[in-house]
């Protein structure tokens, strides 16, 4: 079920995708976040509690697997959707055991998209 009250982080280095997901969620009724780099991205997750972010596996300044791991070890209750144009079966199969909801590879439909937020958000 939507719950519009969600906040939404995108943690993504392509300007295009960050922008497309953020025009879909806020026509959603979504408040969004935005972030370019995992350094970023870490400092919105801590200060704004998102409830549901979807993280990049490939940024300028590191991995998103990582990342993943980092933010489950330090109690951050935010669900993370894991987003990868590369190595799709092995870094799906690695996102989900680090505690993933789910994985998109890119490219993905405003289809899919829209049928993850209605699951997680």
């Amino acid at each position: 079920m939507i719950n519009v009250n969600s906040k939404i982080l995108v943690i993504d280095d392509e300007l295009e995708i960050r922008n497309a997901i953020s025009r879909f969620l806020v026509k959603k009724g979504f408040e969004v976040i935005l972030a370019g780099t995992l350094k970023e991205g870490r400092e919105k997750v801590s200060g704004e509690k998102p409830d549901l972010v979807f993280l990049d596996v490939n940024l300028p300044d590191g991995n998103g697997l990582e990342e993943l791991e980092y933010l489950n070890k330090n109690g951050h209750n935010s669900k993370f959707v894991v987003m990868s144009a590369f190595d799709h079966s092995e870094a799906r199969q690695k996102a989900m055991s680090l505690g993933a909801k789910d994985f998109l590879s890119k490219p993905f439909s405003i289809k899919q998209l829209n049928l993850i937020v209605q699951q997680y958000a």
